[in-house]
This record gives C-alpha cells, sequence and structure tokens, in this order.
C-alpha cells in the first residue's frame, strides 16, 4: 500500500518589527503558515491617540481568533470585510482598568493567500505590495485627506489653488480601526494570482516613508530566498537610514514558490 505524501505549501514568511527612536512600540504583526494557506497582518497603533499598542494588539488577536474560528465555506472576501467591521467595533469598545473608554485606534493590512490566489484588507495607509522581478506595485490606498483631495480635483470639485493650500494636512488618517461604524476600507473581491517567485509586502509607514521603492526592491533582491532576512534587513535598513527620528518599522515577507 502506497502512502499519500502531502508536500508542504510551497511558500516563506519573514516578520520583522523594530521600535525604531520612538518611546513606545505601536506595531504589531503576525504571520503563520497553515497546511493550505498563509495569513499575515500588520496593525500600526495610532500615535495620536491613546493606547495605540493595545489598539494594534487587540486588532491583531481578534483577526487571529477568528481567523482560526471562521465558517470554511464563506468567501475570504466576505470574511475580511466583516472582519473589519469587528475589528473596528473591538477597538472602539476598548476600555481601561476602569472601565472608561479608551480613544484608541490602529491601521490594518492583512493578506489571505490560498494555493496561489492572494486576497488582501487594508484600512488606513500601512501598505501591501506585489514584486514582479524588478517591478514594485502598492495594490491598496492610502485611506488619508489626501485621497479625498485627489477625487475632489479630478472631479473639479475644488481649484488647483485649494488643493494646494490644503495638502499639507494630506497625510491625515480618514480611516481606521476604532473610528466607529467603519465603511472605507480596500478589499480585492477576486484573488490577485501570484506567479513563482513573487513576493507579497506588508508594511508600515515607517517603512515606505524612509526607503524608496528601488531601496526595498534592491534589499529583497539581495536576501532572498530567506524571507526572515529580508524582512529583517528592511526594517533595519529603514531604521539605521533615519536614526534622529525613525517611526515604529514593520515588514512581513512573503514569497510564493510556485506549485
Amino acid at each position: 500500500m502506497c502512502e499519500r505524501v502531502t508536500k508542504p505549501y510551497p511558500v516563506s514568511l519573514g516578520v520583522s518589527s523594530l521600535i525604531g527612536t520612538r518611546p513606545d512600540q505601536q506595531d504589531s504583526v503576525y504571520g503563520e503558515i497553515l497546511e493550505h494557506s498563509l495569513v499575515a497582518i500588520l496593525c500600526d497603533g495610532m500615535g495620536g491617540l491613546q493606547e495605540g499598542a493595545l489598539a494594534s494588539q487587540t486588532a491583531i488577536q481578534t483577526f487571529a481568533e477568528d481567523y482560526e474560528k471562521r465558517d470554511r465555506t464563506m468567501k475570504v472576501p466576505i470574511f475580511l470585510r466583516q472582519e473589519a467591521i469587528e475589528m473596528d467595533m473591538v477597538v472602539h469598545d476598548l476600555v481601561d482598568d476602569s472601565q472608561t473608554p479608551v480613544k484608541a485606534g490602529s491601521t490594518v493590512a492583512a493578506v489571505v493567500l490560498q494555493k496561489n490566489e492572494l486576497y488582501w484588507l487594508s484600512v488606513g495607509d500601512s501598505r501591501i505590495y506585489i514584486i514582479r522581478g524588478e517591478e514594485m506595485m502598492a495594490v491598496n490606498r492610502d485611506h488619508n485627506y489626501r485621497l479625498r483631495l485627489d477625487e475632489a480635483l479630478e472631479t473639479g470639485n475644488i481649484t488647483k489653488e485649494l488643493y494646494e493650500q490644503e495638502e499639507k494636512k494630506g497625510e491625515a488618517l480618514i480611516s481606521y480601526l476604532g473610528m466607529g461604524n467603519l465603511t472605507l476600507m480596500d478589499v480585492n473581491r477576486e484573488p490577485f494570482l501570484l506567479q513563482p517567485e513573487d513576493v507579497v509586502l506588508v508594511c508600515s509607514d515607517g517603512l515606505y516613508k524612509t526607503l524608496s521603492n528601488e531601496q526595498i526592491v534592491r534589499i529583497v533582491k539581495e536576501y532572498l530566498p530567506d524571507t526572515q532576512k529580508t524582512a529583517d534587513m528592511l526594517t533595519e535598513t529603514a531604521v539605521l537610514a533615519s536614526l534622529e527620528n525613525q517611526d515604529n518599522t514593520s515588514a512581513v515577507v512573503i514569497q510564493y514558490l510556485g506549485e
């Protein structure tokens, strides 16, 4: 009798997070390779609000627990949309030890990979990139005031002069976990089909605001196929590049190796 041999899921995963020069680490990251899938999530707690670390940790824990007990028949995009709303409410309802409401918030960027099918969720301004060869593309939008300004300028609802006046406030988030009644999120309805050797990079703004796309691609190419080393070098390079004022910096590096 022949035994059935189950091949391991053909992906590699690396996760790295550094505090930078900030007094607190408000980034939280989770990644796991399962038998037939991979799940990874990165949350960047909002430093301008109380308890950003608590917000990001709570969102990560909620997502991980809900993904484990999810209805396996549910389509991934539906799960991701529902989970964004669930994380938003959980963070919104946080209280401290005296049961006083905590004003907390966090971004989220999450990916689910099944076979070669990539799904993603994002709220806020953490980013999800796909690197193929020498090309690097962000697949989600930054949910900030600049997004609204760009839309208004494109439709002719504001002038170029007003756009330039308002643009200095462009990085202010307009959507994040914890705001309550979340509606603005990015979830792809149809899967993005990965090719062998494709890389998925999930990162906080501490990385992409410090390193250029060219720098990121160069590091990825230099240190793969070791995804853990690649993730470590991305965060370490970002911190070394901006020692005086470097935000918390986190990266999840996933390489799809193909069937």
